[in-house]
């Protein structure tokens, strides 16, 4: 039988055991009968969730077939379909070559990038047995993967986790072909049936089953659990119901005919056999000894599992085994790694000296580090550093609730009065790209031709405050205007968060290039937890803040739609809410492109932010490490992403 310590606590259970202690083996609750166990179970109403209750799917996997024609959707297994698609690759130079260049443009980037992205052409090329020792700046938030919320809390997950649907490097979806077999669609795509694979087990040897990812789904949206999950309720909007029909048959219904209903099955399974016992006992997911136990070795489902877990210092996995091999066959590509070891370093020069003694393979260099201390000979000794853009943008974020910023030629007003050129070029030394809206220009729904960057144009930002009725009236050298009976200074703060000296430069350049027009800007540095308060709560004037992007725009909705939740400026425009609809529920899409870059075009006009800079992803890697490319969201949330990564045997 499969090992149940994980799932139940450290005692051990064994098939004649009648006690078992849900939260007990420190003593914390008491202990549960088997049939006790089965009545919490029965008690506990997992279906509280299910946003259409009263929705009757086909009762049966035949009448579900005989009411519907399926089309297949694309299924893919990564690392085979990468592995024949660069076959025949060769790079424009040697990795050896490429490890000699001290980059300095574009094209040096592009040229590591193209030798370093290579496969290996034999087992013989790789060190089977070579540790990945990965540098993460803050501290998982937790092994349950249904909690993730910080950037290494999805580094984990990915490599842990199993999930029916992928994205490509270009960010299109696809069936995970290392754990399904097929996903098909009725015509409007408001049903999607998925088969999974038979050979896909959690890490205790239990099947991974159509169960687990029912489970999940009301797990996700039960009202007693959701506020613990703050990453992925959000993308289950619209969804009736996901329905396991057999251990290996799976079918979702959505509300409506979406374009992006594809992307709804992208979201982690956790295992029923261990959260549906420790839930019912334990809906606060703290106190029981399974969660206790799940964040220190959880039961996981992908290629790596959990040897060992330091909070704020590291986290071990090994290769799993039970991944690649079933029944002592060989059914899926065997991981490059024997362990990756993710290392918590807070501080970034301490991580930094790491990186540059080799004690590390690979980190995100900090942009103040880049031109300086990462261009230094001792640093290339070890490592490459790697440059791409990414979609991410940084912004001014302007509250339109606030008597400053509601009327929209104010907003222009101040994106017309920033130098960029010292922004771009001189705060940040010419490392990341202007922006002139929330979208990339190399992204699909841009609009085409790109929109013009804003300029320096100190007479047209006057002319516009002077428009908006914002005029010297006392001569003091600030703007003012009488606002319901009383003369107002044009006076604000611009809030960023503290411990940030880029940011605190940047802010420090704005508040100059305002005082040029009038109006005076104080920066004020809070805390980061204050600040997303502060912002959830549009308690600011204006602040500065960053988005990154995904590789589909009806997220934005969430940010620029009236109301919305990350609407933090309190932005509202019914056209750009209209042509947000209009763009999920059109299916081909070109014409999906045609509404969000007329949303792009509205925010340009108004201005609800002032876009700054497209980021730049700056990443070193060690010189062993190979098989590394970049998406628009950086190295690894995509598939293969980090999975294709490898080690070449030390020379």
């Amino acid at each position: 039988m499969a090992d149940i310590r994980g799932a139940l606590g450290l005692c051990l259970i064994s098939a004649f055991a009648f006690l078992i202690p849900l939260v007990g083996c420190k003593g914390r609750s008491t202990e549960l009968s088997e049939e006790e166990l089965k009545q919490a179970i029965a008690d506990f109403d997992f279906d509280a969730g299910l946003p259409a209750p009263n929705f009757q799917p086909p009762e049966t996997l035949e009448q579900l077939d005989a009411t519907y024609a399926w089309t297949d959707k694309k299924v893919i297994d990564p690392m085979p379909f990468l592995q024949k698609e660069m076959a025949d690759y060769k790079p424009p130079i040697t990795p050896q070559e490429a490890m000699k260049i001290h980059p300095k443009d574009e094209k040096d980037y592009q040229e590591i990038l193209d030798a370093m992205k290579i496969q290996p052409k034999s087992d013989d090329e790789v060190a089977w047995d070579s540790t990945w020792v990965h540098h993460e700046a803050g501290d998982v938030n937790s092994l349950n993967p249904l909690r993730m919320s910080s950037v290494g809390d999805f580094f984990y997950v990915y490599l842990t986790g199993v999930s029916a649907i992928s994205s490509s490097i270009d960010l299109e979806p696809f069936g995970d072909g290392r754990y399904i077999k097929s996903w098909q669609a009725n015509d409007d795509n408001t049903i999607q049936k998925v088969v999974l694979r038979d050979d896909i087990t959690w890490s205790d040897g239990t099947p991974i089953t159509a169960a687990d990812w029912e489970f999940t789904f009301k797990v996700i949206l039960h009202p007693e659990l959701i506020s613990m999950f703050p990453a992925i309720p959000s993308s289950l909007e619209d969804v009736k119901l996901i329905k396991a029909y057999d251990d290996h048959t799976f079918v979702i219904f959505h509300d409506n005919s979406s374009a992006v209903n594809d992307m709804k099955l992208d979201f982690p399974i956790i295992p029923k056999h261990i959260y549906e016992p420790a839930i019912a006992a334990d809906p606060s997911l703290t106190d029981s000894q399974t969660f206790e136990d799940q964040e220190n070795q959880p039961v996981v489902g992908g290629p790596y599992e959990v040897v060992s877990r330091e909070r704020k210092q590291r986290i071990v996995l090994k290769r799993r085994e039970g991944y690649y091999m079933h029944d002592g066959k060989q059914v899926r590509e065997k991981p490059y790694f024997q362990d990756i070891r993710m290392e918590i370093i807070e501080n970034p020069t301490q991580a930094f000296i790491a990186m540059t003694d080799g004690r590390i393979d690979d980190m995100e260099v900090p942009a103040s580090k880049w031109k300086t201390d990462a261009n230094k000979e001792d640093f290339f000794k070890n490592n490459v550093k790697v440059k791409h853009i990414a979609w991410s943008e940084g912004h001014i974020v302007w509250n339109t609730g606030s008597p400053f910023f509601e009327d929209a030629r104010v907003r222009r007003a101040m994106s017309y009065a920033i130098d960029y050129d010292a922004l771009i070029n001189g705060i940040m030394n010419g490392i990341h790209e202007q922006s002139s809206g929330p979208f990339h220009p190399s992204a699909w729904f841009a609009p085409q031709p790109s929109l013009p960057k804003f300029t320096l144009d100190l007479d047209k930002a006057r002319q516009l405050l002077d428009e908006a009725g914002w005029k010297d009236t006392d001569s003091d050298g600030i703007r003012d205007k009488e606002i319901n009976g009383k003369k107002v200074p044009f006076s604000f703060k611009i809030m960023l968060s503290a411990g940030n000296p880029v940011g605190e430069l940047m802010a420090r350049q704005l508040a100059s290039d305002f005082g040029k027009i009038g109006v005076k800007a104080e920066p004020r540095q809070y805390e980061w937890t204050v600040v997303q308060q502060k912002t959830r709560e549009h308690s600011f004037d204006a602040s500065l803040g960053g988005w990154g992007s995904g590789g589909d725009p009806f997220s934005t909705e969430n940010i620029f739609g009236t109301d919305a939740p990350r609407n933090f400026g309190q932005y509202s425009n019914p056209k750009v809410d209209e042509l947000y609809k209009k763009g999920l529920l059109e299916l081909d899409r070109d014409k999906r492109a045609t509404h969000y870059q007329e949303i792009a075009k509205i925010l340009y006009e108004d201005q609800p932010y002032t876009w700054l800079y497209y980021r730049a992803d700056l990443y070193a890697f060690n010189k062993r490490m190979r098989g590394y490319q970049f998406s628009p969201t950086g190295p690894w949330y995509f598939a293969p992403g980090m999975h294709s990564v490898w080690k070449a045997k030390a020379e």
